[in-house]
């Protein structure tokens, strides 16, 4: 058998795959990576996913102001957005979560369109699930609930019952439960946070309790 030296074609294909599995990333790809703060490596795997344009994710979010004031804040963190179709929205955001496992980012759904348009999904550098609320300004002003009073019930709600934000809009969010709980009790509490989960939605606070049960999931709004 011949000997031959690694060239740097067998040393790529060695260290990631095929040599295409290493998306070349364009000038603009690396100055938004360098503007959120993402190694382009994270950059290379979204490109792995999609080659839908990206682009900066920012928002207005409300917040509690000088006395009975409402006061609205831009708000511009360390993430991406970009569409997809609703067919492909949910593989995409599976094989991203795989993809950067491990590596500090939070992957969601940001736009929910249900086959009208295209979906959004985000890309958070970040640790912390409740800073997918945090960054899309979501909250249920109409009911008085600002963004942060939203963050510090569903905080509260996870100390006794681990969830994950899934999904999020500025009004809107959606939740997986990581452990059981008392299914009754959260269905009062969502009731109490959120009645149109119920009286637009579930029908009851039973058929609540049970729709949790069956799916592990939670999808609040506010109209």
């Amino acid at each position: 058998m011949r000997n031959r030296k690694m060239g740097i074609n067998d040393f790529i294909r060695r260290l990631f795959g095929a040599p295409s599995a290493v998306p070349v990333l364009p000038a603009n790809d690396l100055e938004l990576a360098n503007a959120v703060r993402f190694r382009p490596s994270v950059m290379q795997a979204i490109r792995r996913s999609t080659r839908a344009a990206l682009y900066r994710l920012e928002a207005e979010r409300t917040v509690a102001g000088p006395g009975n004031t409402v006061v609205t804040e831009v708000y511009r963190p360390d993430a991406l957005l970009f569409k997809a179709d609703q067919q492909d929205a949910g593989r995409i955001i599976q094989a991203l979560r795989k993809e950067l496992s491990g590596q500090g980012f939070l992957i969601f759904l940001s736009e929910q369109n249900f086959g009208h348009l295209p979906d959004e999904i985000g890309i958070l550098k970040s640790g912390d699930t409740f800073d997918i609320l945090r960054c899309k300004g979501t909250d249920a002003i109409n009911y008085g609930i600002d963004n942060e009073s939203l963050v510090a019930t569903m905080k509260k709600w996870h100390a006794e019952t681990p969830v994950e934000i899934v999904g999020a809009g500025p009004d809107w969010l959606e939740v997986r439960f990581l452990a059981q709980p008392d299914w009754n009790a959260m269905a009062e509490k969502v009731y109490a946070l959120c009645p149109d989960a119920v009286d637009h939605g579930a029908g009851s606070i039973a058929a609540l309790a049970a729709e949790m049960r069956e799916t592990g999931m939670l999808y609040l709004w506010w109209d």
